[in-house]
């Protein structure tokens, strides 16, 4: 259950049941992101997507905290490789509010359909 401090921003299809997910948000658009990183620590990083079949973010997924896509479903190439790299990953979310690169993100997949995501109060999204 998300407490009062979090504002919920979304929600989405669950790929698997992994509890609380926090970390830090990072939009990714396309090849260029992924490549622009140079040895940046991943490891606390929330992928933030807005299609399912982003294969580019393969030689990246297996260092990152979660993956949160506006499309795909549970056949989709993200949700094999998220699962294959065991790495928590919500699909098709329903965006309601603002994330911003930066921001502190709290995902609910605790549910075994339903992610919920929330910002942190006091994020930095416009």
């Amino acid at each position: 259950m998300m407490s009062e401090d979090l504002n919920e921003v979304g929600a989405g299809l669950n790929l698997f049941t992994a509890g609380e997910v926090r970390g830090t948000a990072r939009w990714f658009n396309d090849t260029s992101d992924v490549l622009s990183i140079g040895d940046d620590d991943l490891e606390d990083t929330i992928a933030f997507v807005n299609k399912g079949g982003m294969t580019f973010l393969s030689p990246i997924l297996p260092d990152l905290k979660a993956i949160v896509c506006t499309a795909g479903s549970r056949e989709s190439h993200l949700a094999i490789l998220s699962r294959e790299s065991d790495v928590p990953c919500v699909l098709v979310a329903q965006m309601t509010g603002d994330v911003a690169d930066g921001d502190s993100v709290v995902l609910d997949l605790s549910d075994a359909e339903t992610a919920r995501i929330a910002v942190a109060a006091g994020a930095v999204s416009a």
